[in-house]
């Protein structure tokens, strides 16, 4: 076995040898020489979304928009604006939803989201925690990536009896990366249930 192992890392060790003949070696010992280098010992920066950006640029910042699914399947990013008015569904489900969408940059093609729903009237909160792994995201070329749909719960936002159709309630998404980033966006609503 130790025998068949030797020569294997001889060709490791030759190969690494070999590749620092090729270009310059960045700090962390990788190769820059190639499509991703210049070799010129200059360093990029990584952006949040992981994208390499020349050195001295900026990071585009973090954000998180609110909208509604759009489009002839629905799953095109319409932005939402404040007083737009939102059904109420149940899904046969028992409880009930409204349906966004979240857009984001900065993330990357995974992240964390998350929802608060508040009642503007009684200050009751009902929360749609992020799950346990991150969620894929549909990304455009720029880095803009879409959640659509994403169902919201609306279960408990107000009382049993309490009447729910022209509720204005606030709804706040948020999305997080796994290193922490973070970013909001936030939209006053209106309930409606004429879908029920």
């Amino acid at each position: 076995m130790v025998v068949r192992l030797v020569p294997l890392f001889g060709a490791w060790l030759a190969a690494y040898a070999c590749a620092g003949c090729a270009g310059a070696h960045s700090p962390d010992g990788a190769a820059r020489a190639g499509a991703g280098g210049s070799g010129d010992g200059s360093a990029g920066t990584t952006s949040a979304a992981g994208q390499g950006e020349a050195a001295g640029a900026p990071l585009a910042p973090a954000t998180a928009e609110l909208g509604v699914p759009g489009g002839a399947d629905g799953l095109d990013f319409t932005p939402l604006a404040d007083g737009t008015v939102l059904n109420l569904q149940t899904f046969g489900q028992g409880g009930t939803h409204v349906i966004v969408g979240v857009r984001c940059t900065s993330f990357g093609n995974r992240a964390f989201v998350s929802a608060i729903m508040h009642n503007d009237v009684t200050g009751v909160e009902v929360a749609e925690p992020p799950p346990a792994r991150p969620q894929l995201l549909f990304c455009d070329d720029h880095g803009v990536c879409d959640l659509v749909p994403y169902l919201v719960h609306a279960s408990g936002i107000a009382a049993t009896d309490a009447e729910k159709d022209g509720l204005h309630v606030r709804l706040t998404a948020t999305v997080k990366s796994e290193s922490g980033l973070e970013a909001e966006g936030s939209r006053e609503v209106v309930l409606s249930t004429a879908d029920l």
